[in-house]
């Protein structure tokens, strides 16, 4: 099985998991539940990447802030 879709997770910058599946919508559904910073101490950043090559990144910050790209 080719796994083509990947959701990582990283905490100040250190990385902590990475997802990956091969199924679209699994890996949306998973990228979906990253709304918080987590377990971070000061950020969280959630990564999305598809089999083109684009990625998706969220990033929460302790303070609320919310930076989406």
């Amino acid at each position: 099985m080719e796994y083509t879709y990947s959701v990582t997770t990283s905490y100040d910058g250190e990385l902590v998991n990475t997802l990956r599946v091969s199924d679209m919508l699994e890996a949306v559904s998973a990228w979906d539940k990253c709304v918080d910073f987590g377990d971070a101490k000061e950020y969280a950043t959630y990564n999305l990447s598809d089999p083109t090559g684009k990625m998706y990144t969220k990033t929460f910050y302790r303070s609320g802030e919310v930076s989406v790209r």
